[in-house]
């Protein structure tokens, strides 16, 4: 999935951050968004109604753990 691939790539984002690297319209990715969010692959973080920014926090978790002295 290019959506998770680029997750891994940059996994802090924002919509406005990936919607020009995928390809289908603002709708299709706000749904994408809604449906990582509410099967916790991705949090909401930024606290905006609008300009949200979201974390693949397991993701950053493993790396937190990985790189702890």
């Amino acid at each position: 999935m290019e959506f998770l691939d680029l997750l891994f790539d940059k996994p802090i984002i924002s919509s406005q951050d990936l919607t020009g690297r995928l390809s289908v319209s603002r709708e299709t990715f706000n749904q994408l968004l809604k449906r990582f969010e509410n099967i916790e692959i991705i949090k909401e973080i930024s606290g905006k109604k609008r300009y949200k920014k979201y974390m693949f926090s397991d993701y950053i978790n493993i790396i937190k753990r990985g790189t702890e002295v």
